[in-house]
């Protein structure tokens, strides 16, 4: 890994560092062991930050859904209300016709009994 250390502007494997080769060999082995758990990690941040866009892109959609549900039930809430108001109405408008109704029945079953009546009236008076 002398390349490792001249990248991060180590000194040349051939200098003396005063370290022994088996040392030199078990650094080397952390910075391979670093590198590759960097990477892994690397590799998990890049998964996650795909996860959280998608997730964001739900999280729109989701949004859009909710804000178009809530007008539609605001619709619907506008149409049982008003439904409502109709059925009150054609209820107080049955009970008026059937006010009227019955009072002419009574105007007509008067006139009956006044019919009969004379028509007795006369057939006695004859």
């Amino acid at each position: 890994s002398s390349g490792i250390n001249a990248e991060y502007g180590g000194v040349a494997e051939d200098e003396d560092l005063g370290l022994s080769p088996e040392e030199i060999q078990q650094l080397e082995m952390e910075n391979d062991n670093l590198f590759a758990e960097l990477t892994a990690v690397s590799a998990e941040v890049q998964n996650i930050e795909g996860t959280v866009v998608e997730i964001s892109r739900l999280q729109e959609i989701f949004t859009e859904k909710v804000l178009s549900q809530s007008d539609q039930i605001f619709q619907i809430h506008q149409t049982a209300v008003e439904t409502t108001e109709n059925t009150r109405s054609g209820n107080e408008e049955l009970r008026e016709a059937i006010k009227n109704n019955a009072g002419f029945r009574v105007w007509l079953l008067f006139v009956f009994i006044m019919a009969s009546c004379c028509l007795l009236f006369l057939d006695w008076y004859h």
